[in-house]
């Protein structure tokens, strides 16, 4: 745990119950809050500087979501779990929304990454490949793939046919490609996609798939979440729907889509 007190001011991601409220506080939007001090997973204002680690304490579904601003006391994780922050001061921001969410965490990681030539592919049918901690794969050729294994990292394809690959903790893989893939397999992970014809898996825990492109589709394992768009001829999105994998209802290990409102099978 490191414990300090500054003038530091953190930005990060909050989630809540249904009726704002966490651990029976109830909160604000646009409210400050101050508490007399603050100690990781004991007292003090809790949030996550990266947003999809607000998954491992609020799934989607009936949670809600906002932006904060941290500051005065402020306490850390140190054994790299996740990003959790606990402050003595924070002020609640704008709402967002999953989708919100997921995009500012594929950013989160995106910014915090180290790209390199040697991880950086932009010819046809060939390959990227990172297995560096907090580091990136970036496809952007024809049929090709980005593959990631370190924890942290990302891979992202926007080329026509291609993929993204993620396998290591708290990644992300990330498709805007036409026909492409993105697949996730490390835990409290995001697999994103949101190029036409494409789809978005995930077998981990603490984990999401994402498709929200025209004609896409997404599946994962058992407590996976899945959050699926449906457009129309014109891409204008009509529906966004999230179902958590239970086996029973949202089958785990099978691709769905939105058709009429509802999630079906493909």
């Amino acid at each position: 745990m490191k414990k300090s007190t500054t003038e530091e001011t953190i930005i990060g991601f909050k989630g809540f119950d249904k009726d704002l409220k966490c651990r029976d506080f109830q909160y604000e939007l646009g409210k400050e809050y101050e508490e007399p001090t603050a100690v990781i997973c004991n007292k003090g204002f809790h949030f996550c500087e990266n947003p999809l680690d607000i998954f491992n304490y609020y799934p989607t579904g009936e949670s809600r979501f906002a932006t904060v601003e941290g500051s005065g006391e402020i306490s850390k994780e140190t054994n790299g779990s996740d990003t959790k922050v606990s402050v003595s001061k924070i002020k609640i921001g704008v709402e967002l929304g999953l989708q919100q969410i997921i995009e500012k965490g594929i950013k989160f990681i995106f910014e915090r990454t180290t790209l390199t030539s040697e991880s950086t592919n932009t010819k046809e049918k060939l390959q990227a490949s990172n297995s560096g901690d907090r580091g990136a794969a970036s496809n952007s050729g024809y049929s090709g793939a980005a593959s990631n294994s370190g924890d942290s990292g990302a891979a992202s394809n926007s080329g026509y046919s291609g993929a993204a690959s993620n396998s290591g903790d708290r990644g992300a893989a990330s498709n805007s490609g036409y026909s492409g893939a993105a697949s996730n397999s490390g835990d409290s992970g995001a697999a994103f996609t949101i190029a036409s014809w494409s789809s978005a898996e995930t077998n981990a825990e603490k984990s999401v798939a994402v498709a929200v492109g025209y004609a896409n589709k997404a599946k994962g394992n058992i407590g996976a979440w899945l959050v699926i768009a449906e457009r129309n001829d014109e891409e204008e999105i009509l529906t966004i729907l999230s179902k958590k994998v239970d086996g029973k209802k949202i089958k785990a290990d099978t691709f769905y889509k939105v058709e009429s409102g509802k999630m079906v099978e493909c």
